[in-house]
């Protein structure tokens, strides 16, 4: 304890020292407070400061990756990384990094140059809260200057604005449309996230508790961050941001807690252009010939000889960009796309942030600046949830999941849909409110939601009007089964079942198995013995589990002897329409077992291996995992298989927040990584270690808690006792 003192004396006077000389007189504003997870809770006389706090300690953290996110909004990546960064045939579709990729594609999409022609658009606040943000990561870089790369160059409020234009354009708006210009899927490896909240009645203290997991990379740019941001009488709030987003996708503040999951509206597509044969440069439009737009782009591209500069063109008609020529058949191919040219994704979400009940946050979200997302609210008397998506109303007749007529004022847009049509339920009487990525009509059981409302379109896929429970996929089927219990819920019971690793498909594989090997026995040992295992499992990934490795592998060797769709079905809410008893399904079963039992002997050298044993994460330290993706649990945990057969997961949870609601709320969270890029920082890989563990840490919210938990401190350590009750001031 001594120790710990001296050590946060020593940050104490450094801090102090660091403060007195910053350029900035924003940082005479602000303290930044760690917790003992390196959690930064960031006190600032004036929201301005309380955001340059936030630029400059996520700066700290991960300098490197989010001045990769700038470049990359600002289409300049290439500059450091090279062709590669430029986009493959300048669409480049990048599965692990969740998105559309490349330079060419920001530039197209004007990802920045639209926010810097329009940034008399920009609420003059929330413009004055990016300068801010920008300044703090200036300023971090201006005092490292020595020992940041030289790439790094300096950000504005356009390069903060664009990061979150980037997001919605070609992280969600760009992928929907150019899924719709071919029969390949693109799709993402393994994305989604899950929420749910119980109302009062269902929970054993009576107070509302809201749980959310995102499900993200946990390696590439697309990572999540958490702080707390205090501006006294303006702003008290906490939650995750993306590496360089000032903004809590998921967080909470003093009074509302809420959180997103991925959704399909149907927001985005595809306009089949007709060229004209004598100018490749005329398209057609209700009878006439139209000018295609031409812009051209310089790119400076980091070579093998040194930087090389590359000139292209980009195209574009009314509808948007042109995302494909086929000259031969002279067509092009647009895409439309909501809120194109929008500067506000910051004034969207940091209206949430700063909502203060139920129809501040509804307002919020009906101003249309969020073009997607579920999104669940809660507070201490609430739970509401709502399937938010900017769908436009489009004419009859057309197939609009796929590319429409360009040439035909018939397949224009009309308004969106207002917020007041959008799916969406409040204090439902199930008690429970769900979306592990479902479509909106069960998210709680009968929830009385039309498929079809408000539009047969309004979904990526058309529903059937008669669509129910078999559209929920294993997570929602989990969460079902568990919150539709008559039973009143304790806080214990909602962290178990964030961790919850039960294999529903095993309600099939496992008497597939069984009835199998009962009708032919096993001859060999080893099998008979592993099936043995299998049948008296709990039917959970756990880390201590030898019955699930066989499962596991059982699953992989069924993909490869027989297909991905045949294995499929296993997933499905239609699992159970398998015929067990069926000598074609159990002979399947069988070659798939004995298939898996020996991949395990010659991978391990031995038949019994623990999940644990295989599935690890490695960052400082090799440490144990229990989830699986495979057949998509609540905790999932994958990764790259290495030479060794180990799993090194690098993909599942994004965060962990687990709230429940009341004065004061407690909040616990988890990081599946740590707060910290720096391998030599306590905090890069703290957190790993409880997720193995499947513990969670407390996210500190009140002034009393953050000075209780204080590890270091950066600025003005007395600033934060102004906002302690009297009594605890005089102690």
């Amino acid at each position: 304890m001594r120790y710990r003192s001296i050590l946060r004396l020593h940050f104490c006077v450094v801090a102090a020292a660091i403060a007195a000389c910053a350029a900035d007189p924003l940082a005479q504003q602000v303290t930044i407070y760690r917790d003992d997870y390196g959690v930064p809770h960031i006190v600032g006389a004036t929201e301005e400061a309380t955001f340059f706090g936030y630029g400059y300690a996520q700066a700290e953290d991960h300098l490197e990756r989010m001045m990769l996110e700038y470049r990359d909004a600002q289409g300049r990546r290439a500059e450091v990384q090279g062709f590669e960064a430029l986009g493959d045939g300048y669409l480049h579709f990048i599965p692990y990094e969740y998105r559309w990729d490349g330079d060419y594609l920001q530039r197209l999409l004007r990802t920045k140059k639209c926010v810097v022609e329009n940034k008399n658009k920009i609420d003059p606040n929330m413009y004055k809260i990016l300068a801010a943000f920008a300044r703090g990561v200036n300023a971090y870089i201006a005092e490292h200057r020595v020992d940041v790369p030289a790439w790094i160059d300096s950000v504005t409020a356009e390069d903060i604005e664009a990061v979150e234009r980037s997001h919605y354009m070609r992280f969600y708006s760009i992928h929907d449309a150019l899924e719709k210009m071919t029969e390949k899927v693109y799709d993402f490896p393994d994305f989604g996230s899950n929420q749910w909240a119980i109302a009062p009645f269902k929970s054993a203290n009576g107070r509302i508790i809201h749980v959310e997991h995102t499900h993200m990379p946990w390696a590439n740019r697309f990572q999540n961050y958490e702080a707390q941001l205090i501006t006294p009488g303006k702003l008290d709030a906490a939650g995750i941001s993306w590496f360089g987003s000032p903004f809590f996708l998921d967080g909470f503040n003093d009074k509302i807690t809420w959180s997103a999951t991925w959704n399909e509206p149907n927001m985005a597509d595809v306009y089949e252009e007709k060229i004209n044969p004598e100018n490749h440069l005329q398209y057609l439009y209700d009878g006439r010939w139209r000018d295609i737009h031409e812009d051209i782009e310089t790119f400076r591209v980091k070579g093998p000889k040194g930087m090389e500069s590359l000139t292209l063109p980009l195209y574009y008609t009314h509808h948007g960009p042109i995302v494909h020529f086929d000259r031969e058949k002279n067509r092009a191919y647009s895409v439309k796309l909501p809120n194109y040219d929008g500067v506000n994704y910051s004034t969207g979400m940091y209206g949430l942030m700063k909502a203060q009940n139920l129809t501040e946050f509804k307002a919020a979200l009906a101003r249309q600046l969020m073009p997607r997302w579920n999104l669940l609210f809660s507070d201490s008397e609430n739970i509401f949830w709502v399937h938010n998506g900017n769908v436009a109303r489009r004419a009859e007749g057309y197939d609009w999941s796929k590319p429409v007529p360009g040439w035909t004022k018939e397949t224009e847009w009309g308004p969106y849909f207002p917020f007041e049509l959008y799916p969406q339920l409040l204090n439902p009487p199930s008690g429970f409110l769900q979306n592990c990525n479902n479509p909106p009509w069960v998210a709680t059981k009968n929830s009385g939601l039309n498929p079809l409302a408000p539009a047969p379109y309004y979904l990526q896929v058309m529903p059937k009007p008669d669509a129910g429970e078999e559209a929920l996929n294993t997570r929602g089927e989990r969460l079902f089964q568990v919150l539709g219990q008559d039973k009143k819920f304790t806080l214990a019971d909602m962290k178990e079942l964030a961790f919850d690793t039960t294999v529903m498909p095993a309600d099939v594989i496992v008497p597939l198995l069984d009835r199998a090997y009962a009708a032919k026995p096993a001859q060999d040992p080893g099998v008979a013995r592993a099936v043995q295992l299998v049948k008296a499992w709990d039917r959970r990934s756990a880390e201590d589990s030898v019955a699930y490795t066989y499962v596991y592998y059982w699953g992989r060797a069924y993909q490869e002897l027989f297909s991905q769709s045949k294995f499929s079905r296993f997933i499905g809410y239609g699992r159970k329409k398998i015929d067990l008893d069926s000598a074609e399904e159990q002979d399947a079963a069988r070659q798939a077992f004995v298939a898996a039992v020996a991949r395990i002997q010659k991978q391990f050298g031995k038949s019994e291996v623990r999940w644990g044993d295989i599935n690890v994460v490695v960052r400082g330290g090799k440490f144990a995992m229990d989830g699986t993706g495979l057949y998509d649990v609540l905790h999932p945990d994958e990764g790259i298989e290495q030479e060794n057969g180990q799993m090194y997961c690098n993909d599942g949870w994004g965060d962990l927040l687990i709230v429940v609601e009341g004065n004061p709320k407690e909040i616990w969270s988890l990081l599946p990584y740590g707060e910290s890029e720096h391998p030599s920082s306590p905090h890069y890989n703290d957190l790993a270690k409880l997720h193995s563990q499947r513990q969670t840490k407390r996210l500190w919210f009140t002034p009393a808690e953050i000075l209780a938990h204080t590890e270091s401190v950066w600025g003005d350590r007395n600033r934060i006792k102004a906002l302690l009750p009297a009594t605890a001031g005089r102690k």
